[in-house]
């Protein structure tokens, strides 16, 4: 009985999954919100009925798909399978949210890096090159509407140099994207496992998420590598760029968990929290003085306890 259970568990879950697949390769503007349900019958599978089955469910969804998907369909199916597989059996074995989380990015960093080699050796297509090739052309064709000289080519030429920051920064991107990813994916997963009342782990009140303090010793050691002014293009170089990024925005993020807190105390509306969050983020790129004073907050933090003493101050 418990057999014929999972059988029509598995059939049930890879229909599903094949419904998600077609929207996502013939809808482009909904498939952009269903690549990031793609993994989520066979995590629901696995919740179940544990990975070895699940094992079986992915084999299915990965020829149904070749079959109806072609390329595309096989592509999708080892990505999102793959992540449904590890972050399945996280949620079966009732890990934190935290961990659900860093399992389902380090399988993101390595789909990415998949996909890259086999764009590259097998289609014979540099996604690096030819995203730089991309952005380029815009900025040449904006030149043509911009005479020599003025403010607006000035602007065009430090969009050049930072396109020709791209190569440099692709380790920086996968691990940024392969986290986002699995954080979109982990919210749409609790959104259904708590409509279907089955039992996870939710990530604990914003306001209340800490980095270790170490993160604050590697911004440091980051921030001195800077000023040694590596040699473009040196494995140095890049290794610094990309550490000093990806901390700055770990101390970003630990600095917007004490205004929450800050907030939380005082008792402001939830609509401001956001409403703060958002602008600080939108404002990045021509306000960037809000960014860095949400970054001080957050060394300040893992440096002195900052959010501990907002909590135990009367």
């Amino acid at each position: 009985m418990r057999k014929t259970s999972t059988i029509v568990d598995g059939a049930v879950m890879s229909g599903i999954y094949i419904i998600l697949m077609l929207i996502n390769l013939n809808v482009p503007l909904i498939g952009t919100f269903t690549f990031f349900l793609l993994p989520l019958p066979i995590i629901l599978f696995i919740i179940r009925h544990g990975w070895r089955p699940g094992l079986l469910v992915w084999a299915v969804t990965f020829v149904l798909s070749g079959v109806i998907g072609g390329m595309s369909g096989i592509i999708y199916a080892f990505l999102s399978g793959f992540a449904g597989i590890v972050m399945g059996e996280l949620y079966k074995r009732k890990s934190s949210a935290f961990g659900v989380l860093l399992g389902g990015s380090l399988v993101g960093i390595l789909n990415l890096l998949i996909l890259l080699v086999f764009a590259k050796y097998l289609l014979h297509f540099n996604l690096v090159k030819e995203t730089e090739s991309r952005f380029n052309q815009m900025i040449d064709q904006a030149a043509k509407f911009y005479k020599e000289g003025g403010p607006e080519a000035a602007r065009l030429d430090l969009l050049r140099e930072q396109v020709a920051m791209i190569p440099y920064m692709l380790p920086m991107s996968i691990i940024i994207g392969a986290v986002l990813s699995s954080l979109l994916t982990q919210w749409l997963v609790g959104l259904v496992l708590k409509r279907m009342r089955m039992e996870y782990r939710t990530f604990p009140p914003f306001r209340d998420w800490s980095f270790p303090k170490s993160f604050l010793w590697y911004y440091i050691l980051a921030l001195i590598l800077t000023f040694t002014g590596p040699e473009q293009g040196s494995g140095l170089y890049i290794l610094t760029i990309n550490l000093y990024i990806i901390l700055s925005l770990v101390l970003v993020v630990q600095g917007l968990t004490v205004i929450f807190s800050y907030a939380e105390k005082k008792q402001w509306p939830k609509a401001l929290h956001i409403f703060i969050a958002v602008l600080v983020i939108f404002t990045s790129s021509f306000l960037p003085i809000l960014l860095e004073v949400v970054k001080f907050l957050g060394i300040i933090d893992l440096g002195f306890e900052l959010k501990k003493r907002i909590n135990t101050r009367q």
